[in-house]
């Protein structure tokens, strides 16, 4: 599987950020829910920032409007995948990989 390139990265984490801001005004996802990912400290404007930190903030911006949307469906919100990056223990430690496990 071929990485994406930086700027592609950066492209879709500003894509995801402006999702982010429609879903918050629309009343799906609080500034609460978007903690995890502003805890990170990083935004689609870092683009001195290296790549492993704008992927971090991609998979966990996708992971909390996934989160989000479930619950707005009245869908099973624990059941998303890299539900795992939005806990603020020390045991969510810095593992980004979110894919399915396959059997």
């Amino acid at each position: 599987m071929q990485l994406m390139k930086k700027n592609e990265l950066i492209h879709v984490h500003s894509l995801l950020v402006e999702i982010a801001t429609d879903y918050r005004d629309s009343g799906v996802v609080t500034s609460a829910d978007l903690e995890p990912y502003n805890r990170l400290g990083i935004s689609p404007m870092a683009l001195r920032d290296c790549r492993a930190d704008h992927e971090r903030a991609v998979r966990t911006l996708t992971a909390v409007l996934a989160v989000c949307a479930a619950r707005d469906l009245d869908r099973d919100a624990e059941a998303v995948p890299g539900r795992r990056l939005l806990r603020s223990d020390e045991t969510a430690g810095t593992d980004t990989d979110q894919r399915a496990t396959s059997y």
